[in-house]
């Protein structure tokens, strides 16, 4: 061994012997052998979720959830028109409003421009669109960013990723992708989606909304829920009716229109005045305008079960069974409801376990037979752990996690 690198080697020992001395008398030095040194807490990882669309909103807050469990420092960004609906949200994040539905050429491009600056300032490098298509989507990702920044965003139509220019533009910035139910999943498996990534998360939690004053519901009496908006696009209101005035002996039952009825695209008006030539006016509730949130929830929590009404007769329709979702299947999966669903669903796993089934040859006879198949309902049916916020949280942040450098 050459003399300079023997006296590095000894130099090295003096210094080693001369910390371990010094740790044995000086006991109350912090880097003492066998006492732990205190740190700085590492600082939280921090992301942006943004809507900028007036539509969604229910999906926010489950994800603002998601974020909190998995330790992140979360900015709210929004469009202006869910000010009200995220009021409530308590989830200890930072709330901004933007303004892009309403408008156009430069002004767009200042807005997309300053939410921009917005995650920058606030060196945000996790960026989640709750709405990941669409033209001003697709603007916004053609803005400048850092490399360190990473892209995910929800995709409520799957199919979407064929054939769609603007959703091969978006899917170059945002590669990551959210679905929100597992047969969404096995649809996108079928779609071009080289140098995609997905996963599944149920939005199933919402805020602790208080309790509407609801009209008393009488011993016996069935309450069915169906969420949204009355329109012949959307739910198959028709094709029940005939079957269900047939019925010589009708159960005691409320539908429950929980949507604007009367809206000027709907068809609430149209709706009812056929029910009321069928002489089954007492057996559903309209409601005009928009349903406040502890309404709805409430409305939910206290139903016996959910009936989405989509049944496959026409294309409208028909994206539902394997491209996107229904929000009636999440609030039911939020209450642990049992759904009540065409036969086509009964291929689906989270239905075989949480679902009853009809087809449109038989509809009258379940509506006939509800009470009994409502009774037989365990809670064990809603026992699977994927209905939990620890499960949903952890899969949803693995997922940020996990990105590829």
């Amino acid at each position: 061994m050459n003399n300079s690198l023997t006296i590095e080697w000894l130099d090295l020992a003096s210094l080693l012997s001369g910390l371990a001395k010094s740790a044995r008398d000086s006991p109350s030095r912090a880097w003492r052998l066998g006492k732990s040194i205190s740190l700085p807490a590492m600082p939280k990882p921090k992301a942006a979720l943004l809507e900028i669309y007036d539509s969604h909103d229910v999906n926010l807050y489950s994800q603002l959830l998601f974020l909190k469990e998995g330790g992140y420092d979360t900015t709210l960004i929004v469009s202006e028109a869910h000010r009200q609906q995220v009021a409530d949200y308590d989830t200890g994040h930072e709330t901004l409003f933007v303004r892009v539905t309403d408008k156009k050429g430069l002004a767009l491009w200042k807005e997309l421009w300053r939410i921009r600056e917005i995650i920058l300032s606030r060196g945000i490098e996790t960026v989640i669109f709750n709405t990941a298509h669409s033209n001003s989507v697709r603007n916004f990702c053609l803005l400048p960013f850092p490399k360190a920044v990473k892209f995910y965003g929800t995709l409520h139509g799957v199919n979407k990723l064929k054939g769609s220019l603007t959703q091969k533009i978006i899917s170059r910035r945002i590669p990551n992708y959210y679905l929100l139910m597992d047969y969404m999943l096995q649809k996108a498996m079928t779609m071009p989606h080289a140098g995609l990534r997905f996963e599944v998360f149920y939005p199933i939690f919402h805020p602790a909304f208080k309790e509407a004053d609801l009209p008393a519901k009488s011993t016996g009496q069935i309450w069915i829920a169906i969420p949204g908006s009355v329109e012949y696009k959307r739910r198959d209101y028709l094709s029940m009716l005939e079957p269900f005035a047939a019925l010589e002996n009708k159960p005691d039952v409320r539908f429950l229109l929980l949507g604007n009825g009367f809206h000027r695209h709907g068809n609430g008006a149209e709706l009812k005045s056929r029910i009321e030539a069928l002489g089954l006016a007492e057996y559903f509730v309209f409601f005009e305008g928009f349903v406040p949130n502890e309404v709805l929830h409430s409305y939910v929590r206290h139903c016996d079960a959910v009936m989405p009404l989509i049944h496959p007769i026409n294309a409208d329709m028909e994206k539902y069974l394997e491209n996107q979702i229904s929000g009636s299947f999440h609030l039911a999966f939020a209450y642990h409801k049992p759904l009540l669903l065409h036969d086509y669903y009964q291929r689906y796993q989270d239905f075989q376990e949480t679902g009853f089934f009809y087809n449109l040859d038989n509809v009258g006879s379940f509506i006939q037979n509800l009470s009994q198949e409502i009774a037989g309902f365990r809670a064990e049916r809603y026992n699977n752990p994927k209905w939990t916020l620890e499960y949903q949280a952890k899969k949803y942040c693995s997922f940020l996690e996990s990105t590829p450098a």
